[in-house]
Order: structure tokens, then sequence, then C-alpha cells
């Protein structure tokens, strides 16, 4: 007898990270249903967050807001939002469910906000949208982060290797995949914020270069790193890890910033970031025993860093892109993995890696345009 042929979903992930660098949107191919799926990048797209970026700056640097500023600021984020995915979509295509992230303008659990109001997205695409995939697990004890080691392990899992995915954003993390014949490869898996990696390196370029961010790593390549002030980053690095939990609010180190941008040339501070935060990422997979390392995240386009990286790991490293997941797509695919996760009832996070109960919750609000009617395929 001929098994029925696995559904196929056009999911659609969209993300913006903590360094406020744009709208990412993926275009996603999923075929087939559960753990077992498998996604395919079709589209990607990166849209501005102009005219909101200083706005949500302001509101992740926990300036004061009024009720109606953070309302208006959600429905425009939605707005924003709806227009990058009518980017990636194709006119007159059947869109069976959209997952997005949001905005984290605060997160120190049990206390965690992805800000978006996702009515506007639900409206004009007519189609179920998952959001604040976070709440569920912090609600179960969790710290609701890392959030992509399963959407990992879909993407990037290999028969054989032991692979380190690092993902370079506002702050690095780290996903530790086991080899897929592993008898029970999910217990396996690991996952685990490192250290700031884009709000210290942006930040340097913001406040000593005049720039949003060091365009290719290009001051970073001409500068001199100074021991000293690498030590005094890797210390706070350090001490934050140690603390064994999700990184956000109040660790962007921005008072090492204000204290070195006074004494250090602009490139020289700027080489002395990118070294202290691939020091610290070299650091952390020593620990694992790794067969490959993958890289992805907007910090992938410094070349200064993903350099350092290369110099402080002994292991081979690639950028994902190799894998056939751009190095600026790989959140944006993994908010349409885990969107089709939750529409299927699995479990988006792992209690060994968020620490949430055992077993993990099933995780999303859902925004229905046509009610409880709808059902996932």
């Amino acid at each position: 007898m001929k098994s029925k042929p696995r559904p196929k979903r056009l999911v659609i992930g969209a993300m913006t990270g903590t360094s406020l660098d744009g709208i990412d949107v993926a275009a996603t191919e999923i075929d087939g249903t559960g753990l077992e799926m498998r996604a395919k990048l079709l589209r990607h797209v990166t849209a501005d967050l102009e005219p909101l970026r200083d706005e949500l700056h302001r509101a992740a640097q926990q300036e004061p807001m009024t009720a109606g500023q953070f309302a208006r600021l959600a429905l425009a984020l939605g707005e924003r939002y709806a227009d990058a995915i009518a980017d990636a979509a194709d006119p007159g295509e059947l869109i069976d469910l959209i997952a997005v992230h949001g905005q984290t303008i605060v997160h120190r659990p049990p206390v965690s906000w992805q800000l978006i109001n996702p009515s506007p997205i639900a409206a004009r695409f007519d189609c179920p949208v998952v959001y604040d995939l976070r709440q569920a697990d912090i609600a179960a004890g969790g710290q609701g982060a890392p959030i992509t080691p399963i959407a990992d392990w879909i993407m990037f899992r290999d028969a054989e290797r032991r692979r380190a995915i690092v993902n370079l954003g506002g702050f690095c993390n780290v996903t530790i995949l086991p080899a897929a014949r592993s008898g029970k490869p999910l217990e396996e898996v690991r996952g685990f914020d490192i250290c700031a990696c884009n709000l210290v390196l942006d930040a340097v370029a913001r406040q000593t270069l005049g720039t949003p961010y060091d365009q290719g790593g290009g001051a970073a390549q001409s500068g001199t790193p100074h021991a000293e002030a690498v030590q005094d980053l890797c210390a706070t690095f350090r001490r934050q890890r140690s603390e064994h939990r999700s990184l956000g609010t109040e660790d962007e180190a921005s008072d090492w910033v204000a204290q070195h941008k006074i004494r250090l040339p602009p490139n020289d501070l700027a080489a002395t970031a990118v070294v202290a935060v691939a020091e610290c990422i070299g650091e952390a997979i020593a620990e694992h025993d790794v067969d490959q390392i993958i890289i992805a995240g907007g910090g992938a386009h410094n070349r200064a860093l993903v350099e350092a990286i290369d110099r402080q790991c002994h292991t081979p490293a690639r950028l994902s892109d190799a894998l056939g997941v751009p190095i600026q797509a790989r959140e944006a695919l993994a908010m349409a993995v885990l969107g089709a996760l939750c529409a299927d009832g699995i479990p988006i996070t792992l209690p060994q890696v968020t620490g949430c109960t055992d077993p993990a919750p099933v995780a999303g609000m859902w925004c229905l345009p046509h009610g409880l009617a709808w059902a996932p395929r």
C-alpha cells in the first residue's frame, strides 16, 4: 500500500533581532510535519526598520514611554512586518502560516516582551499568525531562550558530524547538535548564550566611528587590540556566562564601551571588542567536542570577527551559506520552522536548554482571522 504523500506548507518566518539591523523574512517550504519536517528556503528579503528604529531603541534602553506610545509602536511594527512579508510573498500565493518574533524590548526572565501587534499581518494575508513564542517556556520556569536549537536541529543536523551552530546576532548564542545517528539526539542537543556580539560592536561603531556598524569589519581589521581592555571585556562576558541564564536587557556591555572609548582610538577599540567576543566564543565551543562550526547571523558580515573566531577555534568553520541557509536568513528561517512546529503541537523549547519543565509546553499565541475553525494541515 502506498503511503500518503507528506504535506507541504508555505510558511513565512519574520524576525527582528536585538541589534535592530532590520526585518528578515524567509518564505519557506515546509515538507512534512513535526520533528521529521524539512525546511527549504524559497525567498529571503531584508527590510529597513526606519522610521521605527530610534523609538524601538529607546524602548529597549528602558526609556519611559506612555501606554499610547507603546501601542502605536506595536501597531506600526506590525504594519512594517506586513510590508516586508509582502515583499517576500508572490502575489496570489496561498500562505499557510506566518510566524513572527517581534522586537525584544526587555528580556530579564521572568519578564520578557517581544513587542508587536500581529493583527495587521493576519488581516493583510488572511492566514493564521503565531507570535509571542517565548512566554509559555518562561511560564513553565524556563528562560525563554535560546529559542532556536530545535529549529537548528531540523535545519542543520548531520548523520555523522557533531556541529556547533554559532549565531552572531545582537548576542552570540550557540547550538550544539549531536550526530543524527545518535540514539536519542534531541536529548543531546545543547544551546546557550555566550556574550554580547553585534550589540557591543555596533555600540563601538556608533559612539566612535559615527556609523551604525563597522562595515565588513574594516575598522577592526585596521586596528590593534589592546590586551588589557580585551581581558576586561572578557571578564564581563565570563561573569555573565557563569550565571547560566539567557542574556538580554543590561547585558550589552555598554559600561565597557563608555570606559574604553575615552582611552583607545576608534579602530583599536573596534579590534579589541572583536578579539574579546571571538575569545569567549572559542572558550565556550572548546568545552564541547564538535567536528564542525557553522557561522550565521548578521555579525558574519564582519570579516574581522569571523577571522578572529577562526583563529580562536581549532575546528573547521564555515558560513551557513554553504549549507543553503544564507547567514542573514538563518533566524527568519528558524522562525518559520518554529511556527510550523507550534501548528503541529510540538514543543519548540528543550528543558536542558532553557530550564523549563519536562515535558516542555507547546508555545505560541495565535491571531486567527477565521477563529477556531482554522486547523493546521
